[in-house]
């Protein structure tokens, strides 16, 4: 089975990259690593060991784009799975062997995985509540077979002011696609959070700088603000 992990990227540090893609590299099996420059390339992964180098223009679209950009390359190519990991996380050495053995194992058309949310200190929080394959699954923890390659046509094709929650956007896709799933209880994907819902979940008080998707009432759209906003947007309304 020959799988394709395609990454977006923007401006991550080389070491951030770097990481990434060892991650992919350590994978077991035929493992194609299609790391998608969003406007800003890094000339160091031209010359990576098992990389499809792809650059486009900058989206603005929190990678949504570039993941449906790589995600056609790669099924145009012959690939026979799809798997999105973003440039800031990385995966267990085990994951893609996982992955492709419970898909042997169900027969399911898309495989959803178990995260470990990373601090941005890099301390574990802990294994993921969230995302578990029945109410959500994050874009990093897909394993999609080519029977559920059409849901990757909603990151090109969807209304562009759904980006900022182009993961729930994703995930309804393959719901509604009716898709034959199965999960995996393992936590093999490290997901790096800037979220301040994460730090809660584990009983944390968020830092100041974490973010979360917040819509007001006087606005349809989602909008991002930091913990310290919502501090003090709280602090004005007497909470």
């Amino acid at each position: 089975m020959r799988v394709a992990v395609i990454s977006p990227y923007y401006r991550e540090p080389l070491d951030v990259l770097r990481r990434c893609h060892e991650s992919v590299l350590g994978q077991q099996g035929d493992v194609t690593h299609f790391m998608v420059a969003d406007g800003f390339p890094a000339a160091d992964v031209d010359s990576w060991e098992n990389v499809v180098h792809i650059k486009i223009p900058n989206h603005a679209d929190y990678g949504d784009t570039p993941r449906g950009v790589g995600a056609a390359c790669a099924a145009a190519n012959g690939f026979d799975a799809i798997c999105f990991l973003d440039a800031d996380n990385w995966y267990e050495p085990n994951h893609i062997e996982t992955m492709r053995s419970i898909v042997q194992m169900t027969g399911a058309q898309v495989v959803t995985a178990t995260r470990t949310i990373i601090a941005a200190d890099g301390r574990v929080l802990g294994i993921c509540k969230e995302s578990n394959g029945i109410d959500f699954n994050d874009t990093n923890c897909y394993f999609l077979t080519r029977a559920a390659f059409p849901a990757c046509a909603v990151w090109l094709f969807k209304d562009s002011s759904e980006s900022i929650v182009g993961d729930r956007v994703f995930w309804r896709a393959v719901k509604t696609g009716g898709y034959t799933r199965a999960h995996s209880i393992v936590p093999t994907v490290n997901y790096v959070t800037t979220l301040a819902f994460h730090y809660q979940m584990f009983g944390e008080t968020p830092p100041d700088d974490s973010k979360l998707i917040a819509q007001f009432n006087d606005d349809q759209h989602f909008q991002i603000i930091s913990y310290a906003q919502l501090k003090e947007i709280r602090r004005e309304a007497g909470y």
